[in-house]
Formats: C-alpha cells, structure tokens, sequence
C-alpha cells in the first residue's frame, strides 16, 4: 500500500513541476596552465542570487566542478594625501570614543575619513555640530558603518558621509558591539577622496522622469533587463541656479538618502546596491522648479573569481541553479592569501539563459473525472437525500396522528 502511494505521489509530483531556469557562460580559452582571476560579466552578478556567488559553479569539458574563491574588492582606494584635521578632544568611556573635529575656517564638509586600528567588531557613529561647543545639534543619525570604507596594512579607514554643513566644530560618536572602544589613530580627508577602485560603467537604459504634483520628481529605469548590482551613481545636472535637494534611492527592502548640490560632484557611493527597473529615484523640490537632469551614469565594481585553470580544456560557469546546493567549501580559500592578486585576467562570453524542460500536467480525463459523470453522481446523491427526508416526514406525520 505504501508503495503504492508512493508512486501516486511521485506521479502526481511530476505532472506539477513547473519550469526552472539558470543562467551559463563560457570562460575564454586558456593558454597556459595556471591560477587565473574570472571577471564576472555584470549580468552574472545580476543574476547570481547570492551576494557572496555561492550560487556560482565552475565546470570542465566533462562536468567536474573546480573549486575557486571570490576575490574582495574593497569599494574605495585611498591613494592621494591624507589630511588630518585638528581634534578638540579624543575620549573613550567603555566602548564609546568621542572624537570632536575643530573646522574653525568654516570649510563645507559632506565626508570624514576616520583611521583606526582594525577591529573585528561592528561599528556604528552618530554626529552632531556645534558652532560654539556648547549648543550641539544632530546632523546624522546613527548608522552602521562597519563596511563602509576599507582595510590598509594594519588600519582600517571608514568612510562615513553626512549632509553637507561648516559647523565650526563636529562631535563623531563611535561606539561597537564589544565592551572595550575602538583605537582610533587620526579623522581627516583624503586630497581626492572619490577614488574608486576599478569600476564598469553599466548602461541603465533611458530614464522616465515625473515631474509630480506633490512637489517631487519621479525617476525610473524601465528598460532594464537585469537587476544589476550599484556601487556609484552620478548626476548631470544642468542648472544655472544653485540647489541643494534631498533625494532618496528606493528599492524593494532599501531605501537610501542623499543630497543634490550644486556645490558638489553629485556622486553618490553605493554599496553594491541592486536597482530595478520596479525602484525609482525621488527628489524633494519643495517649492523649487524641478532640476534638469541631462543624463544619469551607473558603475559596478569589477568582481573576480580566482580558479587554477588547466590549458585546454574549456570551463563553464553556472549561475543560479537551484538543483546545486550552495557551498563554499573549497581547500582553496584556505590559500587565498598566499596566492598573487596581479594575476592575468580571463573574461567570460556566451552568456545566456537556460531553460529546463516543463513536464506536461495536460492528460486526457478518465472517465470518472468528466462532468457528465460527477454531475450524474451528485443529482443521484441529491435524489436520495430527498428521499430520506421524505420518508422521515412521513413518518413523523404517522406518529402525531
């Protein structure tokens, strides 16, 4: 009986599966045996549904996986001069620092670039200005900042924006998830602090724009084929006046905020943020004509996974397939640092995507599932119901009488 059913069961399965998909590409041709760093087409990070790749596979010519592991890319390089601003006061109580920053020229500041030594912990800062040290006024909220820069020798530098102000002095609270504060060495700025590290350029389509009633204007990228995965917006703005707007980046579970200015670059940092064609860009005109925008430019950092590829033979990635169950449980990243990053580059081509085949539930009907049948089943049921409660009646009748 048990058996039985089973079969049912499986056969029933099977008449209701439904079509899965997944995505491959090939890797050029290798010349020569050896460790190799995988660019990622764009499309592939789009597609994977995983932000560490784990739903990526590498297979030879006859099917067998080859172990890799993705290299980090660190979203901002600092490569020019550090300038370190004065500092007020640098106090520590338990795990809070207390950093205040002197601006007594009144420069415009929008970014702080804090230094300290690196610390496996989860970071967050508020900030607060004050022209005399006495009264103190909230200019960002707290927020995690524990991945917001990068790492540089035994350093790590967090990267921690905030809307533009030139309070003469800025009060940086960081406090961690630990009982012991952070060792923070310098606050300051890089000469040229939008250094990125190297980044693709992706085509998001034309733009719609909504000049709306409520005083804000709609952005959004319809023609988007993917959700590609952000790290840089930057706005062209055509404006003889100058402006300063509030704008938010609105996503399925993210919403992100920023500001426009006619004092600044209007590059916004992202961090790996998906966009699609359902999110849309917001700007707050308030009671301000709305701002021309000749043209929106996306960038994504460069992802690469590095492998030992043999000479001859031909590799496929596989990306998305939902039969392979996720893992990252290759030797190989045990040895990740003792490999060279400089290593020669191999792109990928062929993408596309792969459909499975979609088993039919379009059978002909047994006899007993036909309507006449079922409908000829319950007019009978119906008829000798009807005649049960007939007969009760009148045998009910018979006993009052």
């Amino acid at each position: 009986m048990k058996y039985s059913l089973s079969i049912v069961l499986l056969y029933l399965t099977s008449l209701c599966a439904t079509a899965q998909s997944w995505y491959v590409a090939d890797i050029d041709t290798i010349k020569q045996s050896g460790y190799y760093n995988i660019q990622l087409d764009k499309r592939i990070i789009a597609v994977s549904n995983n932000a560490d790749f784990l739903d990526i596979r590498i297979n030879d010519t006859i099917g067998n996986e080859v172990p890799y592991f993705v290299r980090a890319q660190s979203p901002v390089r600092a490569v020019n001069e550090f300038i370190s601003y004065d500092l007020e006061s640098n106090t520590t109580k338990d795990s809070i620092n207390t950093i205040v920053v002197r601006n007594e020229n009144g420069e415009n500041l929008n970014r702080f670039s804090i230094v300290i030594e690196s610390a496996e912990v989860d970071k967050y800062v508020t900030i607060r200005g004050s022209n005399n040290l006495k009264q103190w006024y909230i200019v960002k909220k707290r927020e995690n900042i524990t991945y917001s820069g990068f790492k540089e020798g035994n350093n790590e530098i967090l990267i921690v924006d905030f809307p533009q102000g030139n309070y003469k002095y800025y009060e940086l609270t960081l406090t961690n998830n630990q009982s012991s504060p952070l060792q923070i060495l310098k606050v300051g700025r890089f000469k040229n602090s939008n250094i990125y590290a190297q980044q693709t350029e992706i085509d998001l389509g034309t733009f719609i724009r909504k000049d709306s009633t409520d005083k804000k204007t709609y952005i959004r990228f319809p023609n988007l084929e993917y959700n590609y995965r952000l790290n840089k917006l930057t706005f062209y703005i055509n404006s003889k006046a100058e402006y300063l707007r509030k704008a938010e980046l609105n996503g399925k579970d993210y919403s992100i905020r920023f500001n426009l200015s006619s004092k600044g670059e209007n590059t916004i940092v992202l961090n790996s943020t998906p966009i699609s064609p359902e999110g849309v860009i917001v700007i707050d005109n308030k009671g301000n004509p709305p701002l021309v925008i000749d043209s929106i430019k996306a960038y994504a950092l460069n992802r690469y996974l590095c492998a030992y590829l043999e000479e001859g033979q031909c590799y496929t990635l596989v990306i998305g397939n939902k039969d392979i169950a996720p893992s990252s449980d290759y030797d190989i990243k045990y040895f990740q640092d003792e490999i060279p990053e400089d290593l020669q580059i191999v792109k990928t081509s062929n993408f596309e995507k792969i459909e499975a085949a979609t088993h039919s539930n379009e059978r002909e009907k047994m006899w007993i599932e036909k309507p006449v049948f079922l409908w000829s089943i319950i007019i009978l049921v119906g008829l000798f119901l009807s005649a049960i409660c007939y007969k009760m009646i009148r045998e009910m009748k018979k006993k009052e009488e």
